[in-house]
């Protein structure tokens, strides 16, 4: 691995962890093991090697955004046809996000990252919208118009698209205090199925199309 690549992967959790301007470029040195100049060397300074954090996150998740891209490209044609193939549509997608972000290997701090990113509109606010996020909320979004006969720009859309990752993704950065409330030591594979089943029945209500039989 280049000294980038590890400046990238040892500040990738400290941002995360600590407020920008908490974290030192000794402290990110130190951590992967190179020196100091190569900070400025490969990004100029710290405000490029977080950028470049961000690209690397974007790029991370092209697979998985790929692979849903995809699917959901199928999805919203084959949801014309009947709400019972709306419902596995939707089971399918929430069962996919689920899966992703409580695998094993999961990186955390990259979600812990972005939030903070989101939440504060840092620096890299527009990158990680127009790279990820958009993309992410306007595929779901083009499902959803879909299955409610609405135009897929439409505020309540955008909302309802947005509900809807919102409530799949929290269950990575919400692990401790849903394993807690539901007294899970952690998410086994049985404790996931009660997630997806769980969750697949809760998105089938916001959209209208839970079986009633």
């Amino acid at each position: 691995m280049s000294a980038a690549d590890r400046l990238i992967e040892a500040a990738g959790p400290l941002f995360a962890d600590q407020p920008f301007n908490a974290v030192s470029t000794r402290e990110i040195a130190k951590a992967a093991g190179v020196n100091l100049s190569a900070i400025s060397y490969h990004f100029g300074n710290k405000e490029g090697l977080y950028e470049a954090v961000f690209h690397r996150i974007i790029e991370d998740l092209a697979p998985a955004r790929n692979n849903i891209k995809s699917f959901l490209e199928g999805g919203v044609i084959a949801a014309k046809g009947s709400v019972a193939m709306q419902r596995e549509i939707v089971s399918t997608f929430v069962s996919a996000i689920i899966d992703a972000i409580t695998e094993g290997d999961r990186p955390k701090w990259r979600m812990q990252l972005i939030v903070r990113e989101i939440h504060g509109e840092g620096p890299c606010f527009k990158l990680v919208m127009q790279g990820h996020i958009e993309i992410m909320h306007d595929m779901v979004g083009k499902l959803v118009a879909v299955i409610l006969k609405e135009d897929a720009e439409t505020p309540r859309v955008k909302l309802i698209a947005h509900s809807i990752l919102a409530l799949c993704l929290q269950y990575a950065l919400n692990e401790a205090l849903i394993s807690y409330r539901l007294g899970w030591p952690s998410y086994g594979p049985d404790e996931k199925e009660i997630l997806k089943k769980e969750t697949s029945g809760i998105v089938f209500s916001i959209l209208g199309i839970a079986d009633r039989s």
